[in-house]
Formats: C-alpha cells, sequence, structure tokens
C-alpha cells in the first residue's frame, strides 16, 4: 500500500539520519503502526532519495493516506509527520552524545552537525520558513529584515504548561526535536534549533529547570557562559524581563541564539570611548538606530562586571527627559565570544521618555513592544498583517476604489497609510509598483520605530557617561 514510500523513508535514514540498520524493523513498526497499516512488503527503494534538504516530501502520500483515512485531520496532519520521522531519527540520548564529543573538540562542527539533523529530520523546515513574507529594506540607513512569520504556530492542547521546558521534547509535533545539553553558569541547560528561524541557525538556550528569567549581574554571568558555550560564530541575547521589555516569556529562563551577524552587529562604532575605572576595555557607541554602547575585552569577569555597573546606573538614571522611578529604565544585552575576547553590546531602552517618539498611527504596522530581535535588525511583524498589507495594495493598483467611508472595520486603521500612499504616489499605480510601495512604507515605519528607541545622541548622553566614570574620545 505504502511500500515504496516506508522502503524510501528507511533508506534516507540510513543515508543521511545515521539510521542503524538494526533500527530498521523497530521504526517500520512505528511508522505503520501510526498509519494503521498491518502489512508492509519491503521495495527497493528510488536509486536517488534526495537528503541535501527536507524530507517532507518523501512523508507526503503517507500523510495523504493518512488524512484520506481519517486517521489525522488538518489539525493533527504535523503531529503524526513528527511522529514518523522521529522514528527514523537518532534518539536524544545519541544526538547528545555525538554533540558532546564533538562540541569538546570544535564548537562550530558541533553546532553544525545538530542544525543539519535539524533539518534533515524535518523538525526545522527551511522550505516552510522560505514561505515567510520577508524582505531587506535596502534603501535604508542600515539593511534591517522584515519578516512576517506565516508558519503556523503549534496548537497548545495537551503540551506542557511552559513551551520551553525539557518535557516538550517528545510532545506531538515536537516528537522530532532534538536538543542537547549545556553547561550554563553551572547550571544544566538545553538547547535546540528553532523552526521559525527569524536568522540564521536561529536557537534557544532554556534553563533545564522551570525557573523565572532573572536579572542583573546573575543574569549577565550567564550570558558570557552561554557565549562561551556557543562559540565565535554566534550571539547570545535576552530581552528584559521589565513591562514593555520585549520578553514575551518571563517564566522560563532563556537566551535567543544566532549565527548570522544581524545588522545592527554589523554597525560600526561611531564615537569612541575612554572608562577611567576599566581603562582596558575598547569601548564606543554603536552607530544604529538604538541606544548602544558596545565594549570588549578578553576577561569574562571584568566585562560583566562593567556590564553590570551599566545596568545598574542605567535602571536609576534620569534627567530633564526622562521621568524614572526606578522601573522605568532597562537595558537589553548581545553578548558574543571572538577571537578571545567578549563583545557586548548594550542597549539603552527606557519607557520613561516625557516625548513620544512615534506616531499612534504605527499601530497598524506593530503594537508589541520591540524585541531584542527587532532592536537587532530583524523586525518580526505580526502574521495577519500579510493578508492586510495585500489588501492595501489592492487600493494603491486601483482593483479596489478607496472610499474611505466604506472601508471594512479591519481595515480602518490603514485608512491613513492609504491616504497618504495614493498621495505620493500621484495616485494609482501597477500591481508591481503597489506591492514596492508597500514594502517601502513598512520599511520607513519600522526605521522609525526602530528610531524611537533611542535615548540619546551623542551630546545628550554625556550626562549618563558621566555617573559611570566614561569620557567620549
Amino acid at each position: 500500500m505504502l511500500d515504496k514510500e516506508i522502503s524510501n523513508l528507511i533508506a534516507y535514514a540510513e543515508n543521511y539520519l545515521m539510521m542503524d540498520r538494526l533500527d530498521e524493523s523497530s521504526a517500520v513498526r512505528r511508522i505503520t503502526s501510526a498509519l494503521h497499516i498491518a502489512d508492509y512488503t519491503p521495495v527497493e527503494p528510488d536509486e536517488e532519495v534526495d537528503g541535501t534538504g527536507s524530507p517532507h516530501a518523501i512523508v507526503e502520500k503517507m500523510l495523504a493516506y493518512a488524512l484520506e483515512k481519517g486517521i489525522v485531520t488538518q489539525d493533527t496532519v504535523a503531529q503524526l509527520r513528527a511522529e514518523i520521522l522521529d522514528a527514523v531519527s537518532l534518539k536524544p540520548s545519541e544526538i547528545n552524545d555525538l554533540f558532546a564529543d564533538t562540541h569538546s573538540v570544535n564548537k562550530q562542527k558541533a553546532f553544525d552537525f545538530l542544525y543539519d539533523y535539524s533539518i534533515r529530520n524535518g523538525y526545522v523546515d527551511l522550505v516552510a520558513c522560505a514561505k515567510n513574507d520577508r524582505w531587506e529594506a535596502k534603501e535604508l540607513k542600515s539593511k534591517i529584515d522584515v519578516i512576517i512569520n506565516l508558519m503556523p504556530e503549534a496548537k497548545v492542547g495537551g503540551y506542557p504548561e511552559c513551551g520551553l521546558c525539557k518535557e516538550n521534547m517528545g510532545y506531538k509535533d515536537h516528537a522530532n526535536m532534538r536538543a542537547v545539553l549545556a553547561d550554563v553558569g553551572g547550571e544544566e541547560w538545553t538547547f535546540n534549533y528553532v523552526r521559525h528561524q527569524y536568522f540564521d541557525k536561529h536557537g534557544v538556550l532554556s534553563n533545564s529547570e522551570h525557573v523565572p528569567m532573572t536579572a542583573g549581574k546573575v543574569m549577565i554571568d550567564k550570558l558570557a557562559s552561554a557565549a562561551e558555550f556557543m562559540g565565535s560564530d554566534a550571539f547570545v541575547c535576552t530581552n528584559a524581563i521589565v513591562k514593555d521589555g520585549g520578553a514575551k516569556i518571563t517564566s522560563h529562563e532563556h537566551f535567543q541564539t544566532g549565527c548570522r551577524t544581524t545588522p545592527m552587529l554589523k554597525a560600526d562604532i561611531k564615537r569612541k570611548l575612554k572608562s577611567k575605572e576599566y581603562p582596558y576595555l575598547e569601548m564606543g557607541l554603536v552607530d544604529w538606530y538604538s541606544t548602544v554602547i558596545r565594549f570588549s575585552h578578553s576577561s569574562a569577569e571584568k566585562t560583566a562586571e562593567f556590564a553590570a555597573l551599566i545596568d545598574e546606573e542605567w535602571r536609576k538614571y534620569s534627567d530633564e527627559r526622562i521621568v524614572n522611578d526606578g522601573t522605568k529604565n532597562f537595558c537589553n544585552f548581545v553578548v558574543r565570544k571572538q577571537n578571545g575576547k567578549y563583545i557586548y553590546d548594550v542597549v539603552l531602552r527606557s519607557n520613561g521618555m516625557k516625548k513620544p517618539k512615534t506616531s499612534p498611527e504605527y499601530g497598524e504596522i506593530k503594537t508589541d513592544a520591540l524585541s531584542i530581535t527587532d532592536i537587532m535588525g530583524y523586525f518580526v511583524l505580526p502574521t495577519k498583517l500579510s493578508e492586510e498589507l495585500k489588501q492595501v495594495q489592492l487600493y494603491l493598483d486601483g482593483t479596489i476604489p478607496f472610499e474611505p467611508a466604506t472601508l471594512p472595520a479591519q481595515m480602518k486603521h490603514f485608512e491613513k497609510m492609504i491616504e497618504r500612499m495614493l498621495k505620493a504616489q500621484g495616485g494609482t499605480v501597477t500591481k508591481l509598483e503597489a506591492k514596492l510601495n508597500v514594502h517601502d512604507e513598512v520599511d520607513l515605519v519600522c526605521e522609525k520605530m526602530l528610531s524611537s528607541t533611542a535615548v540619546f545622541d551623542n551630546e545628550t548622553i554625556k550626562p549618563f557617561l558621566n555617573t559611570l566614570g566614561i569620557d567620549m574620545l
């Protein structure tokens, strides 16, 4: 019935997932049981079973069969896919052992192995990731990436209450997820790659215990330890746990990681700084939309100590532009360990600015507080925006006449944007021009929202730098 498809998957697993022939019978039994198939006869697999990308194409006929027979529904078909691919994957313990052995010799190769395996066993689906609405804002000061995530969210029913707990591994459509153990500050953490891949090799480090996110020196020390674990090709970052600090999950301690250099991390230093107390630190203000202090040194202890000092002083700082009762200021941190040095990017943020810098109308693009992902130049927008922007394009290209009085309720908040764009483009334009104009408009809004996070310029930052004993060069 599905003899050819199962035989192809077994051949794929032996060639690309390191499945031992001794495990073949067990894998077949799990697959046939999941598909409610009583009989299976092995056949000669296809000569060329592609192992360079996602295995999803290999299991599509199996899933179609399960849907046709009512074994699964559209809501649960992803769970069956994960179960089938889990059956032909190495055990979590085997992956962890292979990773640990490689990591002790070559960190980059260890992470490359885990990333490639996560793609080949179907947990990270780059084909699905590529379907996201994504473009580079090339005309801006800095080439930020704009991302509208179209990947479906996992169903929450039946999962552990916390999506970051290690117990999620093996549950439903996480069955083929593989995580590895990490030592972060003497604690056991777990690391795995995430499905949506907002940036290259986007992963998450999570405490193996369900403990809340921490702040201050304790958290900074853990960030440095995490950067050491990740190696020279990666960054580690975290949101603040204060209100509107960008963190959506604060009940479970975790950091985000990635291997591609983000637009913010690629930005140069615009003004060098010098600390009286820490003169050995290389330091400067980053040429970026937000207010970012970058510094580096080979000492994990001294760099973490200085980062904690910035955090402490900033939390209590106020001036004529910032009203702060001790709860309004916070920092986002990004840490790397490269060429033997710990490199910190500390982003100064405040919810106490007297004068708002963005118009309320930008809420049609993004209403949530900007996360560290947004701040670094990977601007992630809500899923619903994809269809809404396509609707905006129809007004701009004349497919639908623009009549403010008859705008559908869900499009009312785009009224000013459409009016502004129609005026700017001198009437309706072609479909392609409308799409490009919408992208340009979103780019500008994202840039303005990023710029709104800046709390200082080169002059107004001096009083704060004075509290740290830092001079501008």
